[in-house]
């Protein structure tokens, strides 16, 4: 017997019930026989045949742009992203199909709702937001933005959303242009002004607009509601001096002579220890330079908050933490795990609740620090947890990243979980080392299997 063009999983489930009924067997036995009627050996192998077909046709439908049949093959348990070894998915053909818009948005609509990968790498590692930053309409990329698409993601080239809508003709070319470029979309002209004067180290300019308009240190720039809010979303204008996203190749010499002004003029509080925080966590700007910031910003009554300290030990960037603890920052958990002070941390760990705990450990693995890793785990810190930093993944995803064989192994002892996705590109630790080419935590994870 075949198999129909577009099978059903569901209508087989309970074609397997019925037989069961009927011939008074046990479902798994009904299953099989069901298999073997069909000429495949098990359930398992019926059920694999089912979902690559009806991946296909879910493909087929996206692409030429058929609502209704998308929407049939979803509620036939069509898986949403294709079978397992295709290589464009159904949102991605959806995206790049010639179809009428209207057709393509409801797909892509459906799709989403129904979980599929939107940052999955299709042909040439473009994804969907790629070729929907190329062919339109805006609505189609500002969907994808808000659904969790990457403005910054790139293809096996290196090209960005951005880099396609510039080779594109999509009839809205210019808005597309404007919502997948890099940085905040500013449209105050005062503000703008402001950061260009900031970026190019112009004192005298920043002083006669911020003479002018005052507001201009109190008041968020507000951006249009394009995506996800990110760690710069609405911002201060005292944020650009940390150049955190990274908007020019490097900030003016006279970087903290623009800080000072600024902070003469009167920033809040809240901005002196935001601005702090980027630039401790910005492993872009040269490290004098970065420290130059971090002294002024201490000076002028900058803090560095317990979440400061997470993230900016979770970039990698231990020197400023180490002098903040110099002069008076008090010694954490995660500062002393990231650090490596091995004399403070058993002490600080056993008055530590769970959370600060989580934390250590996160901060002891991405700092390459081994032998804290052991302590926080034998402290009681959950190696299967997804990390309060780099919070799309687990402890074990950013060892194999790393290739640190030792805290792998400390962690798979302490019962770390091989199979657990991380939350952003959907793989394990195994499919991040292959991704990346670790060889070695690749052969290290395979010999686990």
């Amino acid at each position: 017997m075949n198999l129909p063009d577009h099978p059903s999983f569901e209508h087989l489930r309970k074609q397997a019930k019925r037989l069961a009924k009927a011939g008074g067997l046990r479902l798994s036995a009904a299953q099989h026989k069901l298999a073997r009627d069909y000429d495949f050996p098990n359930w398992a192998a019926l059920k694999r045949a089912v979902a690559a077909r009806s991946g296909r046709s879910l493909a087929e439908a996206a692409a030429r742009g058929d609502v209704a049949a998308v929407e049939a093959l979803l509620a036939a348990g069509a898986p949403v992203d294709g079978p397992p070894d295709a290589r464009d998915t159904p949102l991605y053909l959806a995206c790049a199909g010639d179809a009428p818009d209207a057709a393509r948005l409801a797909i892509a609509r459906r799709l989403i709702e129904a979980d599929a990968h939107v940052r999955r790498g299709c042909a040439g590692g473009a994804t969907p937001l790629h070729v929907a930053a190329r062919t339109g309409p805006a609505a189609m990329v500002e969907l994808l933005l808000r659904s969790g698409g990457l403005a910054w993601q790139q293809d096996a080239e290196g090209r960005r959303p951005h880099d396609y809508a510039q080779d594109g003709k999509a009839a809205e070319r210019e808005r597309i242009l404007y919502i997948t470029a890099d940085g905040p979309k500013i449209d105050d002209s005062d503000f703008r002004a402001a950061v260009a004067a900031i970026h190019a180290g112009d004192a005298a300019g920043l002083a006669r607009l911020l003479d002018a308009r005052p507001s201009l240190l109190t008041e968020p720039a507000i951006e249009p509601d394009l995506g996800p809010r990110g760690y710069f979303s609405d911002p201060m204008l005292f944020w650009f001096v940390a150049n955190n996203p990274t908007l020019i190749p490097r900030p003016p010499a006279n970087i903290v002579e623009i800080a000072e002004l600024m902070i003469a003029r009167g920033v809040r509080q809240e901005d002196l220890d935001y601005a702090l925080e980027l630039v401790m966590t910005d492993g872009m700007m040269p490290r004098p330079m970065q420290m130059d910031l971090v002294r002024a910003l201490h000076a002028a009554g900058a803090v560095a908050t317990d979440k400061a300290v997470l993230m900016t030990l979770g970039h990698g960037q231990r020197a400023p933490i180490a002098w903040l603890v110099e002069h008076g920052l008090a010694l954490t958990p995660a500062a002393a795990a990231g650090l490596g002070r091995i004399d403070a941390l058993p002490g600080l760990l056993a008055r530590a609740p769970p959370e600060e705990k989580q934390e250590a450990l996160a901060a002891a693995v991405i700092n390459r620090e081994s032998e804290a890793v052991r302590l926080a785990l034998e402290a009681g810190a959950d190696p299967s947890r997804l990390m309060p930093v780099h919070a799309h993944s687990t402890p074990l995803h950013q060892a194999a990243l790393h290739e640190d064989l030792e805290t792998m192994r400390l962690l798979v002892s302490h019962g770390a979980r091989l199979d657990i996705r991380d939350t952003l590109w959907r793989a394990t630790p195994l499919m991040w080392a292959v991704h990346e080419g670790k060889t070695k935590s690749e052969a290290f994870l395979r010999s686990l299997e």
